[in-house]
């Protein structure tokens, strides 16, 4: 490479360092999608202790925050990402507490509460038992939709906004696909169809709606590889939700470890491994039927969807990196019918035109 290039490639890198930067900063402030943790430290007597050091650590990442409990023993941890942590109390004059595989969902804002045991700071009980994460800031209701359903789900096309019917109370509104006006077209507990508000790791990703209740597209589809959970929510939002009157949907999508990890798929359909219809099959002329087509009247077609995803550390416990491609290609015969004008039209003369009945 001579200088030019060189500085073409440098100048290039950091752009593109400098845009996930301000990508990074404009999804924290987007924090609708975060969970939070909170709670109180105590020791066995109930007493509370203050001034003790809590730490929480991304599992996947090993990237830590630290905060101290205040004087009435409380703690809080804000805005951290959907997924699975470890929490770790230390102070002075109690044994060292931990709780591991503490994991958070879309939006969920926790309690989790500790009780230190006297002795040495260098002792450490772990908390095995499963403890249930009680929410009592918010009463909002909502249905979280996991990476396990979102993998193993059968979807049509790999469609995500279709996931959206495994909350209850969701059906698709009679005559109306469900990837029409963007995936929109369902009700939810009552509320109009194509009014659901979507966003993708805090940012809103549909049209907002109209004051006569328009409908909202969806402008941005993420690929089902790089989706790791979503939530929908149907009735007591809070402030942030605004744009639209219907269902709140919140896609988070996956992010780098410390471990290197990838994925490729490759879904097809062709004539000779789908079913055909019971009307296509009843029409069709039996087998042996020199007026039988070698597809069985399925026509002809073909469809492919693959891809790839691979996600790792840049700076292990500092920067990561995911990425996802998806490819798709389909080829299938139309048939199209038209008319043109006869040369008497074209000079004026319709005395030669009729209607499909006889008549001029």
């Amino acid at each position: 490479m001579n200088e030019r290039q060189i500085r073409l490639f440098v100048l290039s890198f950091l752009t593109i360092c400098l845009m996930t930067c301000m990508f990074s900063v404009s999804a924290i402030a987007q924090a609708n999608f975060a969970a939070q943790v909170r709670g109180v430290v105590q020791d066995s007597s109930g007493a509370v202790v203050p001034r003790a050091t809590v730490t929480i650590t991304n599992d996947g990442t090993q990237v830590s925050e630290k905060t101290a409990t205040d004087a009435m023993g409380r703690y809080i941890f804000l805005s951290l990402s959907p997924t699975s942590y470890t929490v770790k109390v230390e102070i002075a004059g109690f044994k060292t507490t931990v709780h591991p595989n503490v994991v958070l969902r879309v939006g969920q804002q926790m309690d989790l509460d500790f009780t230190l045991e006297l002795g040495e700071i260098t002792s450490t009980v772990e908390v095995t038992a499963e403890s249930t994460l009680l929410n009592s800031v918010s009463a909002a209701l909502g249905t979280e939709v996991t990476n396990r359903y979102i993998m193993d789900m059968p979807l049509s096309g790999r469609e995500i906004t279709q996931l959206s019917f495994l909350a209850p109370g969701t059906t698709e509104v009679p005559g109306m696909g469900a990837g029409m006006l963007g995936g929109t077209t369902f009700t939810s507990n009552g509320q109009r169809y194509s009014t659901a508000e979507f966003r993708t790791d805090g940012a809103l990703i549909s049209a907002p709606e109209g004051g006569e209740g328009s409908n909202t597209n969806v402008s941005y589809h993420p690929l089902v590889e790089s989706v790791q959970e979503f939530k929908l929510q149907s009735n007591s939002f809070s402030a942030e939700y605004g744009s639209n009157g219907g269902t709140v949907v919140n896609i988070v999508t996956k992010s780098g470890t410390n471990e290197f990890h990838g994925s490729g798929w490759y879904f097809l359909s062709r004539p000779w491994g789908d079913a055909n219809s019971f009307f296509t099959n009843r029409d069709c002329p039996p087998e042996g039927d020199p007026a039988r087509p070698a597809d069985g009247c399925k026509g002809s077609y073909v469809h492919d969807q693959y891809g790839g995803s691979v996600g790792g550390p840049i700076i292990k416990k500092k920067t990561f990196f995911f990425v996802d491609l998806e490819n798709r290609r389909d080829s299938y015969p139309v048939l199209a019918q038209g008319t043109v004008p006869t040369a008497l039209e074209k000079s004026g003369d319709f005395s030669q035109t009729f209607n499909p009945d006889g008549t001029l």
